[in-house]
């Protein structure tokens, strides 16, 4: 159930807010369980957050992509692998969009939680049939696989044994969602160093008829619902939520810190941690990397979200710039957090000690194939008037 706290809200960022004591306080059996406690994915799920994103028409909260992104970061700053996981599930409410108004409400508002869990990336084979598709794949990283209503999986498009093309000569990219969920493997691989808690192991199915209102090109980018959110690039989309996750656990980190450092007397030391004038410098220097990151990266959504709200196209350099402030963020949020974490001194390398999660779970959102650092390659080249040699563009 919704707590009353959180029926109170009078808006989305409220909303998490109030969710978010509820959430700190189980993240340790998030950790060991490996997975979010299904009764925690209902209070998210009753309190619409999954559905912060699409209309109030289609039962959700209407919010715009900053409101969203804050939604994630708050969450995140309570518990990383909960920001993940919130993350996913908002982009698959966003990637509902590309169904029929039917389809829509089966797979997507026939359950109480109705998220998907899944991957982009198209290790799949989908072989057109009467009515559909036989698919068979494997996938990785099916991040909130467990608690999911529903998997899905991008296939590459054969007619018998030919690939089928694009005009331009790509072969098409289907994203397949399998329904139900009963008819997919689940295999246990998500066995990491930070964000156990996201339960993001490996999907698999083998020669499954999968309808044709079932699945949706990922080329072509066009949503049956309209509205500024599906003007975005759905690549754009998810990065900038991954992203603030790694902000949330930033902001989580060097709160952390500053409680500690009001108590700490270090070895070989009379004096507290916070009157040390090297631990006052990096603080500051923490603080100051992780709001820069942060104030790039709202900037430029900002700039893209009012051109879309304008009924303006993205450009690609505006993509560029996105992919850079992404990149810098994330990058950025965790030299904040290892920061701290490193002037915390033996105290970060205990379980007992939120950093020593903050530190792991930091480490691994700069790992996501959107966020990592060769990222900025992109970018300097879009910038030098070079053609991007990025899949994500």
């Amino acid at each position: 159930m919704i707590t009353d706290s959180a029926r109170a809200a009078t808006s989305p960022l409220d909303v998490a807010r109030a969710l978010a004591p509820r959430i700190r306080e189980r993240a340790d059996e998030i950790e060991a369980a490996r997975q979010l406690p299904r009764d925690l994915v209902l209070e998210i799920a009753n309190a619409k957050l999954f559905k912060v994103a699409i209309s109030e028409a289609e039962g959700g909260l209407g919010a715009d992509i900053l409101t969203t992104l804050r939604v994630i970061e708050e969450v995140a700053r309570a518990d990383g692998s909960t920001g993940w996981c919130l993350a996913m599930g908002i982009n698959s409410f966003r990637q509902s969009a590309q169904f029929a108004p039917e389809v829509r409400r089966t797979l997507f508002h026939s359950d109480p939680i109705g998220v998907s869990a899944g991957s982009a990336n198209p290790r799949g084979r989908a072989v057109a049939v009467p009515g559909g598709y036989r698919v068979t794949g494997h996938w990785f990283f099916a991040s909130g696989c467990m608690h999911s209503f529903l998997l899905h999986g991008a296939c590459k498009v054969f007619d018998g044994d030919v690939p089928r093309r694009r005009p331009n000569g790509d072969q098409d990219v289907r994203i397949a969602y399998f329904h139900p969920k009963s008819q997919v493997r689940i295999i246990d691989t998500w066995n990491v160093s930070g964000m156990r808690g996201t339960g993001s192991h490996d999907i698999e199915v083998e020669d499954l008829f999968v309808p044709e209102e079932h699945t949706f090109s990922a080329l072509d980018r066009r949503a049956r619902v309209t509205g500024p959110m599906n003007r975005m690039h759905g690549f754009d989309l998810a990065g900038c939520g991954f992203c603030c996750v790694g902000l949330g656990v930033a902001r989580a980190a060097v709160d952390e810190f500053v409680e500690l450092a009001q108590v700490k007397v270090p070895r070989s030391s009379s004096e507290l941690l916070r009157d040390r004038p090297l631990v006052q410098a990096r603080i500051g220097e923490a603080e100051a990397l992780l709001r820069s990151g942060r104030a790039l990266l709202f900037d430029t959504v900002q700039a893209m979200w009012q051109t879309v709200v304008a009924g303006e196209f993205v450009t690609e350099r505006q993509r560029s710039d996105l992919r850079m402030a992404m990149t810098h963020a994330a990058q950025s949020a965790a030299q904040a957090t290892h920061m701290v974490c490193a002037t915390a001194g033996t105290t970060s390398i205990f379980n007992s000690s939120p950093l020593e999660r903050y530190a792991r779970d930091a480490e691994v959102v700069t790992r996501h194939n959107q966020l990592q650092f060769v990222n900025y390659e992109a970018v300097g080249r879009t910038m030098l008037g070079l053609e991007s040699n990025s899949p994500l563009f």
